[in-house]
């Protein structure tokens, strides 16, 4: 139920009289012509007009002091709470025993605190311009765009001099007013509405009386007859609910209107995706478009989620059509499933090759060694394993093999404490590496077959002779595995041959099939440095 409340209304502090215009008009019908009296405190309901009677639906009226009291009275404001946030569709004002008000403002607020205009009102098209700085809009009210606050004398003529009415359309002329813009759904937007009156309508021949002199030097039969008076309010809207509901009904307990949301959507105005449907962010609907939550896949292990952009860009969530469009993020996996779909198993926790996700309960533990294994978590499904394993193998600490890291791996022994074997993996021939004696590859030395022998490096268990011969351009004969780091430096500048013994030079010359390459006589450089003959590189690649 709406409440309303007026700063000032007549009778308040004692009874008043008061006078209506329409009976001291010359050439208006005498319907015996008389003054009234007000009083809010009077035992007699007639002589009581209190603001609620504005919206009681009945033929009663609010009515203002009169201007005898004081020409502060112009200024008087209602302020009506719908007691939730509507759309408004539009307004009208019925006046009682008065004219409609002169110059006044209709305004709107979602908190009662911050109010903002939805349409100024003048007694003329000056003041439109002198009082409120806006350009009139002449003739009936229109709109060019959905937020237009305009300014318009057409409803405060001085007729009729009572029971005039002021209509306010919000929607209906504005651009958007068949498929509402998000501006215009903003802009009708309002929980209170504020009327502020600034001026009362008079009679052209009382304006110069009123204008020059003091109200207390009047005769009170001018001034008694200037008030406002309202006996309705009437406010056309409906509830918010982003095109996402056909209905509104009143709540019982509540008493206020709740949408009764479709789409998949929930909340109050239905301004949310209800939960398990983020898929899609949410979108207010339309009269042409309904904008329906899409439902998350989650696999059947959740039934909430939430929409994620970044998920979305990188096309990381399966919708239910089994496509990555959107960007649903499932909410506490169950049955030990995790993931953006709960599509994978939990730390600790593994799906078979083979089984569905979709299936009822399709991680099982581990039970990863915990001797052997680097941590309790092992390949939670087929799509993350990689390097040899599969779906449930645990990863092993060095030494430790076997799905679950519960014996000793190849080259190792004694669990559970799995000591690396005498005989090296990569140097020997041993099918078995700890059965003694170790039986060394061709270039591999040592009891254990673990080092290369002099005149060799690169030990390698995929080298058939276990190491490679080194290669220093003739200047040595013995080399060392190094971890140095590495270069690429391209140049065909400065390149010669030599002979065995480093003397003598013979310089190449580009050549001519290739851009990056030079060309030398095998006969010149025989003649000239005998064989064998070596390059000899420029300083650019020596140094290491």
């Amino acid at each position: 139920m709406a409440k309303i409340s007026a700063n000032a209304t007549c009778g308040e502090n004692g009874p008043e009289m008061y006078c209506k215009l329409v009976e001291h008009v010359p050439g208006q019908p005498v319907r015996n012509p008389q003054c009234r009296i007000c009083n809010m405190h009077s035992d007699q309901p007639f002589e009581r007009h209190p603001i609620e009677y504005a919206i009681d639906g009945t033929n009663r009226w609010w009515q203002s002091p009169s201007i005898k009291n004081g020409m502060d009275y112009h200024h008087v404001t209602i302020v009506l709470d719908l007691q939730q946030v509507f759309q408004i569709a539009y307004v009208i004002l019925k006046a009682a025993n008065s004219p409609r008000p002169g110059n006044w403002v209709l305004e709107r607020s979602l908190d009662g605190v911050t109010f903002t205009p939805w349409q100024y009102y003048a007694i003329t098209d000056t003041e439109c311009i002198t009082r409120y700085g806006i350009v009139p809009r002449t003739g009936p009210p229109s709109y060019i765009r959905d937020d237009e606050v305009i300014c318009t004398s057409f409803y405060s003529k001085i007729h009729p001099l009572e029971n005039g009415e002021i209509h306010t359309s919000l929607i209906n002329g504005r651009p958007s007013a068949e498929d509402p813009s998000p501006t215009l759904l903003n802009f009708t937007s309002a929980r209170y509405i504020r009327f502020q009156f600034q001026r009362i309508r008079t009679l052209n021949a009382d304006l110069m009386t009123l204008a020059v002199n003091d109200p207390r030097e009047i005769d009170p039969i001018v001034t008694r007859r200037y008030y406002y008076s309202i006996k309705d309010i009437s406010v056309g809207g409906m509830c918010i609910c982003y095109g996402h509901a056909k209905a509104c009904p009143l709540h019982n307990e509540t008493k206020k209107f709740s949408c009764e949301c479709e789409d998949n959507t929930c909340g109050d105005s239905c301004d949310r995706c209800c939960p398990g449907y983020n898929q899609q962010p949410w979108m207010a609907g339309t009269f042409l478009t309904r904008h329906v939550c899409e439902k998350c896949n989650c696999h059947g292990k959740s039934e909430e989620c939430y929409y994620n952009q970044t998920v979305a860009d990188l096309k990381l969530s399966l919708n239910m059509k089994g496509t990555y469009e959107g960007g649903g993020v499932c909410i506490g996996c169950a049955y030990h499933t995790a993931g953006v779909n709960c599509e994978t198993c939990a730390n600790g926790y593994y799906r078979p090759a083979g089984v569905n996700p979709m299936e009822l309960d399709p991680c099982m533990p581990c039970e990863c060694n915990p001797i052997g294994s680097v941590h309790r978590v092992c390949v939670p499904d087929e799509t993350q394993a990689e390097g040899g394993l599969s779906s449930g193998s645990c990863h092993c600490k060095e030494g430790y093999d076997g799905e679950k890291c519960d014996r000793c791996a190849f080259g190792y022994m004694g669990y559970p404490d799995c000591l690396r074997c005498k005989c090296s993996l990569e140097g020997s021939l041993n099918k078995d590496p700890c059965k003694l004696p170790c039986i060394c590859k061709s270039n591999v030395e040592g009891d254990n077959c673990d080092r290369c022998k002099p005149g060799f490096h690169n030990l390698r268990g995929d080298d058939l002779h276990g190491c490679e011969k080194c290669f220093c351009s003739g200047v040595a004969t013995d080399c060392a595995d190094s971890q140095w780091a590495y270069r690429n430096v391209t140049s065909v500048s400065g390149w010669s041959l030599s002979g065995p013994d480093g003397e003598g030079n013979v310089w190449p010359v580009p050549s001519h099939d290739a851009s990056q390459g030079l060309s030398v006589s095998h006969a010149e450089a025989r003649g000239r440095l005998g064989v064998p003959y070596y390059w000899k590189a420029p300083h650019a690649f020596l140094g290491n």
